[in-house]
Formats: structure tokens, sequence, C-alpha cells
């Protein structure tokens, strides 16, 4: 058995090689180069600074978390495919602790101790090729040379109860130490349960009742249309689950949460083996042949979802505000019309050899009327036509800590994957609605989801931002468009989603 499993891996290894280097165009990766080249330093920096609105924010915690492949292939990889990085900020007696720090996933420690790239990436799956590299990973998983366990615990971070996780749809969430009194972040353990095996990377916090909802799939795949929902104590003790059948057997990202129901998209993003021999990857949105539907839980679990269909297909990644008033329910999510999954590697089918972000992703309002079963999908004519000079995305929606009925979102440009804003949007009166917009100066972009702050009594947004040459942390008042920044001596790439306390 050993030596067939050797023997295989010279034989792909020497096929890869030959093929791809000698074959094969390679591709110009556009997730490894310029901003988005990844940190191998672990650092921790102490910055001191005089600006007084920092001050106001002291004795908090702010961090991103992001892909940072650690081991890669340039013509293989997928944005979503790299390994977790926190790159996390204290503020403390007027000074600013900044520390990035690897989540020590078993997927990097394994990687680490071997020296070279051991998992299967998202972004090779095609071809010939990607039919040899999963033979490959298949082998050593059954001869026990890799764990079950393969997420990055790259896109979310979570505090329950001031624990502090690092999250990842394809894997459980892995516990970190963060100390607060001298900021130091390490991870302390990957969680364990024997009848769990992967959670989302956007859990459910219920204030009323003190309750996480972490939902997931029943293995570490989401391909078998199995959807389980768990319910965990305060201590993280597993309470109760529910098994949800799928009918697209796709990818949930997010749901919406109205205080009593979780309303679950079951989007038709699937995951199709047979198309990696026509060179395209397997997860794929089935835009003419999907079934959208969204299926409304109570909490309590003691019912079965009630579903709801919609004429269209679309795909959502982020959730926002959602509420139910009397049998009707209106939900905030910022929507694609379509998803091309091959547009998060640069590849060559790409519009002018350029990277676009395809789909368009705006806010909409999605309401449902549980009477008479009609649902309808709302648009903001000013949102939908915001006066930029460049083709934009709006995602990451963020609720307003101080009045619910306003939404942040952030701005995207398609076509360099780069955050260059942010809209504050009064969902009280979406439709007629003219959203306050906020935009970076020409060579500034942000870095990730930021976070709302308040500060004398004002909302600002608080992220790590970047010019040409330099990082900063960044508070912006987005009505007064005034953003005050403070050097972070160090590069801080572009991330995902974020964290304040």
């Amino acid at each position: 058995m050993y030596c067939l499993f050797f023997l295989t891996t010279i034989f792909v290894n020497c096929y890869c090689f030959v093929f791809c280097n000698k074959v094969c165009k390679p591709y110009r990766q556009f997730y490894l180069k310029d901003k988005f080249v990844p940190v191998f330093e672990e650092k921790t920096i102490d910055v001191e600074h005089t600006q007084s609105i920092f001050n106001k924010i002291d004795k908090s915690f702010f961090a991103q978390i992001g892909s940072n492949p650690r081991y890669t292939k340039d013509e293989d990889y997928h944005w979503f495919d790299g390994d977790g990085m926190i790159h996390g900020v204290l503020f403390k007696n007027n000074k600013i602790s900044y520390q990035n720090r690897w989540i020590q996933t078993k997927r990097l420690q394994l990687e680490k101790k071997w020296k070279q790239k051991m998992f299967l990436y998202f972004g090779e799956l095609k071809g010939f090729k990607g039919l040899l590299q999963i033979l490959k990973f298949s082998l050593m998983q059954q001869l026990g040379f890799i764990p079950n366990s393969k997420g990055t615990a790259n896109t979310a971070l979570m505090n329950w109860h001031n624990r502090i996780f690092a999250l990842h749809e394809g894997d459980m969430p892995y516990e970190l130490n963060i100390n607060f009194e001298k900021l130091n972040i390490s991870t302390s353990k990957r969680l364990h349960y024997s009848n769990i095996y992967s959670t989302t990377a956007h859990p459910i916090t219920d204030k009323t009742r003190d309750l996480l909802y972490l939902y997931g799939y029943n293995n570490y795949d989401f391909a078998d249309g199995n959807f389980i929902f768990n319910i965990f104590d305060k201590e993280m003790n597993l309470l109760n689950q529910k098994n949800i059948s799928l009918i697209n057997n796709g990818m949930i990202h997010d749901v919406a949460f109205t205080g009593n129901e979780v309303i679950i998209p079951d989007l038709p993003l699937k995951y199709d083996v047979s198309r990696i021999m026509n060179e395209q990857l397997p997860l794929f949105f089935d835009k003419e042949n999907g079934n959208t539907r969204f299926g409304i839980l109570n909490v309590n679990l003691n019912t079965e979802p009630l579903w709801f269909n919609f004429d269209e297909n679309f795909f959502i990644f982020h959730f926002s505000r959602a509420y139910k008033k009397l049998n009707n329910y209106t939900i905030f999510a910022c929507v694609m019309d379509n998803l091309f999954m091959e547009d998060f590697v640069e590849l060559d089918n790409l519009h002018n050899e350029k990277h676009v972000i395809r789909g368009e992703i705006r806010l909409k309002q999605i309401n449902i009327d549980a009477t008479t079963n009609k649902t309808e999908i709302l648009t903001n004519p000013y949102i939908e036509n915001l006066d930029l000079d460049f083709y934009y995305n709006l995602d990451f929606p963020i609720t307003s800590k101080i009045n619910e009925k306003y939404v942040y979102c952030t701005i995207f440009d398609a076509a360099l994957g780069y955050i260059k804003g942010y809209v504050k949007i009064n969902t009280d009166n979406f439709i007629d609605s003219k959203p306050e917009i906020f935009l970076f100066d020409k060579d500034v972009y942000g870095n990730s989801e930021p976070q709302t702050v308040i500060i004398d009594d004002v909302e600002h947004l608080l992220s790590f931002t970047n010019d040409e040459t330099k990082s900063y942390i960044s508070i912006i008042n987005i009505e007064d468009n005034i953003v005050e920044s403070i050097e972070i001596p160090t590069r801080i790439p572009p991330g995902f989603h974020s964290i304040y306390f």
C-alpha cells in the first residue's frame, strides 16, 4: 500500500511538472500579487500615537482575518484556499499594539511538517491534472497521512462569552487565546464533537435566549445536501440539533435571523465533480436549472421548515437585517444575480484578460408573505446606479449599533478586487432611500469588512486601510467624510471578516 502511495505521488508530481510547465500557459494569479501578496513573518509591534479619537476607544480590540497561503502554487490558487491569518490591534493607554499570527490549524501544522502543500486547492480541480490530484489526496487520506480536518480557519471571527474563535466552512471552529493585558494571540484548540464535522463561518448569537446557533453539513463537504442546525449554550455545550434536507445540495454561507426564526437559503450553488474533465471548477452556480427557495425554521426546532420558492435564481453570501410583522417576513441581503467561481482565480476567459467579478452584487429587500406564499425582491434605484467611475459591487453588510434600520455595505471595485468605500442605507424606507456614500482617496483602499464603533454618540467605521506603500488602522466618519489614520509599520494584506469588542 505504501509503495502504491509513493509511486502514485511520484507520478502525479512528475506529470504536473511536465504538463503544467511545458504545455499549459501559466495563469497570472491575481490573488497572489500586488496588494494580495501573502505575508510570512509574524510580528508584534507597539505603536505610539497622539490622535485623540483613538484614545476614545481605549481598552478595546479590533482584528481581521483572511486568506494567507503558507504553501501554494501560483497557477492553482483560489482566493478562498489560503491559510487563516489574524491581524489584531489592542487599544490601551494611548497605545496601539499590533500582532499578526497564523491560525494553527491541523492543515497548516501538517504542511509545515512536510514543508510543502499537502491539501487540495479548490482552484486546481480542473481537467486531468485535477483528477490526478484528487487521486493523490484520497490515497494520502486513506493511508492516514492527511486528517479529515482540512479547514483553513480563514473566513470569520466569533466572540462568544469572551471566547474568540476563528471560523471556516470546511471545519470546526478554532479557539484562540488573546491576552488583553499584553496583546498576545495564539491558537488554543479545535473544537470537537462526535456528531458535528463542520460549522458555518457566520454563526447567530441569540442574545434573548443566550444561545449560539452554528450550522453546517453532516460531513466536511456540502455536496450531499444534508444541512445541520446546531444549538449551543454559553459553555459551548451542544443542546439540540436538527437535520434539514436541501434540494440544491449547495453551499450555505450565511442565514438570516428574525429573533424567533432562522431563514435558511437553499440556493443553487452546486457541486458536480464531472465538470472537472471539462476544465471547469466543480462548484458552480446553476442559473438556468436551480430552484431557489428560503426555509423558515423556528428556533425551538419542534417543526419542519416552511419553504418558499422564488421565480428567479440568485445567490447570497451575506444577510443583514431581518424581521417579521404579522405573517410577513422582510429580509435584507446582498444579492448576486449570477456567480462565477472562476472569477476568484484569474483565468484566461475573463473579460479583456482583466479580473472582473461578473456577478452583480447589490443590497436588496426580500419579502415573503407566509399567508399567500408570495415572494418578491425589491431593488433601490439609487443603489443600482451609484455615481461611481468604476464597476462596483456591494457586500459585507453590517447593521448599525445605534439604529438597526441603518445598514452599512462595503463598496468593491469589481475589476480590482479592492475596497473603495462604504454606503449607509436606510432600510426602513428602502425603495426610496438615497444612500450616503463614502469613498477613499484615489490610492487608498480598505482591507476587509469594517466594524462599527460609537465615539461621542456618533457611529464610525473601524478598519485597516492601505495606500500604495503603507498600512494603517483607520476610523471613518461616513457622514462627514472624515478619516483619521495611524500607520502600522508593516504590510497588512486584504482579508475577509473582522471583529471588534
